[in-house]
Parts: structure tokens; sequence; C-alpha cells
């Protein structure tokens, strides 16, 4: 008799797993469908005012794009320094990318090849954090093309 009460609580339990998968899947992808477009526009939007502002030398306003723990580390005239080389001529985004990395967290970046004065394509890769404010480039790395 104890094992009839186990099955008929495994029919309820497995009636709920298969609802989740039918309904909880289709739901989740259709939400991503939804999300990631303006996700990603929001994440153009940001790396674009960022790469704008440096690639013109106004690295008051650049940094105004930087997240707040970048910010908090290094303060702007140490940032600035450090934005000054490479001199950017012209950038492209090359790619807008929202990677699901399974246990980690989910990540967002923007990669862009950035064009300096001697007409040297160099890849960057700049990662995204959705602060309250907005999207704001948090870190950001050469890629090198071998």
């Amino acid at each position: 008799m104890a094992d009839t009460g186990k099955e008929r609580g495994l029919v309820p339990a497995l009636v709920i797993v298969a609802l989740l998968i039918c309904v909880g899947t289709p739901a989740y992808v259709a939400y991503r469908n939804w999300a990631d477009p303006r996700t990603k526009a929001g994440m153009t939007e940001a790396a674009t005012a960022y790469l704008d502002a440096w690639r013109d030398a106004d690295y008051a306003a650049a940094y105004r794009w930087v997240c707040a723990e970048e910010q908090r580390k290094h303060p702007q005239e140490e940032w600035a320094r450090y934005h000054a080389a490479p001199d950017i001529e012209s950038y492209r985004i090359v790619e807008v990318v929202i990677e699901d990395r399974g246990e980690a967290p989910t990540g967002y970046y923007v990669e862009a090849d950035l064009t300096d004065a001697a007409g040297k394509v160099h890849l960057w890769h700049f990662e995204l954090y959705d602060e309250s404010d907005g999207w704001r480039v948090c870190y950001e790395t050469p890629v090198d093309r071998r």
C-alpha cells in the first residue's frame, strides 16, 4: 500500500514537469526573441556614444559611458591618459552579442574594429553592463587577430 501512495505523488509531479517544459520553454524563447533585439539596440547605442566620444578625443563624454565600477577604480584623468592611444580615426561595430554562459552570468559585449591614425585596424572587445541609468562600457580589451 505504501508504494501506491508514492506512485500517486509521482503522477502529479510528472504532469507539472511536462507542463513546465511544454509551456515554459516556448515562453522563454518568445521572451528572448522580444527582449534580445531591444537589449542589443541599447548596447549598440551605448557603444556608439562611447566610441564617438573616444574617437573625437572628448574623454569627459566617453568617461560618462564608463560603468560605475571602473570609474571608482580609475579617476577620469588616469582613464583619459590611457585612452589617448590609440588615436582612433574611425570605428565599425562588428558584432553585438548576448552570450548565455550556462552557470555564469550572461555576457553582454560589443566587438568593434577601430582604425588608428596610421590606418591600421584593431579589433576591440567591449563588455557592457546594464546599470540603473542604462548600458555602460565596463571592460575593454584589444583582441589579437592572429
